[in-house]
């Protein structure tokens, strides 16, 4: 039995089309994987001093070149993915091509990402890290740390919310089962799609929620002396979306643009400045007391709901 998505293809697919990123000797290298270890621990504790979460569970920190980044990133894309799902003939090889090609395309681009499915575990993609500090001209430890903050802020909620990967799980389950054996590549899900809007809906509000939280954690830093610059010049280049949510935007055809990130970052905001952190936590405890697609876009709705 073929699996949907043949997984040597795509890692493959992502390494040949992948540049391997910026130049630069040995001693440099090292230097700057020791660095982005040590804020990858630094990250932590200033997710969990602001968030007002805590965590408990071991999870590893792999700073990672961007050949490891697309092998990491899909190993916790097929976890994803329900198992026994087969695929007539060619496709695994089409599907598997189509994905390599985005992981490519992603993999000079993300810098971070937090593995909820294998491990669990943060992954530091060192390469595109370096070239986008060099290209903004940033302060290198602090913009580490930033982006630390942010991966381990998503760190927090999994071991918080341990029912989202379910929810995610769950989806994508819903959507692969009725195309057993009978689509031709990720494009075919699209007709499947019409069908499916409220549970769509529902993962494009909770993903929006988890980006949008790490949002306004990693930009309340404090220790971060040159945050403003490093807000400033990142915005100005545009969103830096995560790997997770692109991959998964791209099987349910729910776009993760940035708009969406920006209306969680706003929905959260919101509740922060009217109830704290500690406040705005309680959202984790339960499916139910995620926002719906309205609620989003009018946070003292969710207030009045849950209050």
């Amino acid at each position: 039995m073929k699996q949907f998505i043949d997984w040597d293809v795509a890692v493959g697919t992502a390494r040949t089309l992948m540049p391997a990123g910026p130049a630069i000797d040995g001693r440099q290298a090292a230097r700057i994987v020791e660095e982005l270890r040590i804020a990858g621990g630094q990250g932590l504790v200033e997710a969990e001093k602001i968030s007002k979460l805590s965590s408990t569970a071991p999870a590893q920190t792999l700073v990672v070149d961007r050949a490891g980044w697309a092998q990491a990133v899909s190993q916790n894309f097929a976890a994803m993915l329900p198992e026994g799902i087969d695929a007539p003939g060619a496709v695994p090889l089409v599907a598997g091509a189509e994905l390599g090609a985005v992981l490519a395309v992603l993999g000079t681009r993300v810098l971070g990402q937090f593995d909820p499915f294998v491990g669990p575990r943060l992954l530091l993609n060192a390469p595109t890290i370096t070239q986008l500090r060099g290209e903004l001209n940033l302060n290198a430890k602090d913009f580490y740390l930033w982006i630390a903050t942010h991966e381990q802020t998503h760190r927090l909620q999994f071991e918080h919310a341990p029912w989202i990967p379910g929810v995610m799980k769950q989806t994508l389950a819903e959507v692969f089962e009725p195309l057993r054996g009978t689509t031709h590549s990720l494009n075919d899900l699209g007709s499947r799609l019409k069908a499916m809007k409220s549970e769509v809906s529902e993962l494009t509000s909770i993903m929006s929620v988890l980006e949008g939280h790490a949002m306004v954690v990693m930009n309340d830093v404090k220790s971060i002396g040159t945050i403003t610059t490093i807000r400033r010049r990142f915005e100005a280049r545009g969103e830096n979306r995560s790997a997770l949510a692109t991959l998964v935007g791209k099987l349910l055809g729910m776009e993760a643009k940035a708009l969406q990130y920006k209306r969680g970052a706003k929905f959260v905001g919101h509740l922060v400045d009217e109830i704290g952190y500690e406040g705005f936590n309680t959202i984790f405890s339960e499916r139910e007391l995620f926002p719906s697609a309205d609620e989003l876009d009018h946070p003292e709705r969710w207030l009045a709901r849950t209050r």
